[in-house]
């Protein structure tokens, strides 16, 4: 059977990837360079906890987190290039008594579920070797969080692609997807007509733009700096100030990131990294004179909901997998299998009915 992917990013590239693996004719058509775009954007985190999620969701989440160390493995052996698995846990610093109330319900709450975590006071911060500020009074740490280095992810992705069977059309801009009663036939775009047996929509903010559902860009704006050692950063840093995420195999440290409702205004601005500059010195003002190594941004899928919209569309044989938000990266894994099990084997999980896109059309919707 012959699949188009539409979207190059994380979700539609291992997607790609578990369908080529069962044997299916895959076709990716991507608008820019493949995983250039949302994927390389991100952070990195595959944090559940850090985020504060909850209920279904979570359990979603978490059991996508629980995934990647064997996902990243097997990459890892197809393609012998290695990405950047950190097992590093989180730590989200307080700022006020009312932050230090609502990571103490947030760590019962997920104690109660079985899910490590961990009240932490001022000096127990300190003593992991991390200098916060003045301004930090205590915090929470969840070692059941990691990170990715979403680039080095993407990266293997790309290169799974490019070196199996897997059609790969960069700079095919899709412009409608053609139904015949009601049973998807083809995809129209800048570089011609492409046919298949099914369609999955993985086009990440850009989703909207093809078909009429309810994903809309949210702006984020990122940067990075060195450090003057290796591991000088021990844990994540997560705070409503700023997001500070140190790599495994370097001196290099992220910061992010802005949440703006701007549509697809491009560019990053004073204002957006004097924000990220300001949250990462409340956080650890040592870092004042370090240098600056790159600046950028990228645009959030979200909903009006802020969860995914994945599984089956309102056309037989065409699927969505979008909508993923902040979590993008941390999703793939759980996400390709729910659509891979979906196309292969007409199988429908459970949490597929939280994320139907008729969720948005319905009463109360």
């Amino acid at each position: 059977m012959k699949g188009i992917i539409i979207g190059g990013g994380i979700i539609g590239l291992s997607i790609a990837r578990e369908l080529n693996k069962l044997g299916y004719e895959i076709t990716i058509l991507e608008k820019n360079s493949l995983g250039r775009g949302t994927s390389w954007a991100a952070g990195g985190m595959l944090a559940p906890q850090a985020e504060g999620l909850t209920g279904n969701f979570l359990n979603f989440a978490v059991e996508s987190r629980e995934m990647y160390k064997d996902f990243v493995q097997q990459i890892e052996e197809e393609t012998g290039h290695e990405v950047s698995y950190y097992e590093c846990g989180i730590v989200c610093p307080a700022f006020s008594e009312k932050e230090m109330e609502n990571l103490s319900k947030r760590v019962d709450y997920y104690n109660k579920l079985g899910l490590e975590s961990k009240i932490l006071t001022r000096q127990e911060i300190l003593d992991m070797g991390i200098k916060i500020s003045n301004f930090v009074i205590g915090g929470a740490f969840f070692p059941q969080d990691k990170q990715v280095d979403n680039r080095k992810l993407v990266i293997s992705l790309v290169k799974y692609a490019k070196n199996s069977n897997i059609t790969v059309k960069e700079f095919t801009e899709v412009k409608f997807i053609e139904a015949d009663d009601g049973v998807f036939q083809r995809v129209i775009t800048n570089n011609g007509a492409f046919e298949a047996d099914f369609c999955v929509l993985a086009a990440g903010a850009w989703s909207g733009e093809i078909k009429p559902i309810k994903v809309f860009p949210i702006k984020g704006q990122m940067l990075s700096f060195k450090t003057k050692a290796k591991n000088e950063i021990s844990k994540i840093l997560y705070s409503s100030r700023a997001y500070i995420i140190p790599r495994k195999d370097n001196n290099l440290v992220i910061v992010g990131a802005t949440q703006e409702n701007v549509f697809f205004k491009e560019g990053n601005t004073v204002s957006g990294i004097f924000l990220l500059l300001k949250g990462l010195l409340e956080t650890l003002p040592s870092k004042k004179d370090y240098e600056i190594t790159e600046t950028w941004y990228g645009f959030r899928p979200a909903t009006p909901d802020g969860l995914p919209i994945i599984g089956k569309s309102e056309i037989k044989n065409l699927y969505y997998a979008t909508g993923h938000y902040r979590n993008g990266i941390l999703l793939a894994p759980i996400t390709a299998k729910l659509i891979t099990q979906l196309i292969h084997k007409e199988e429908e999980s459970p949490y597929l009915k939280m994320f139907d896109f008729s969720r948005f059309y319905i009463k109360g919707g």
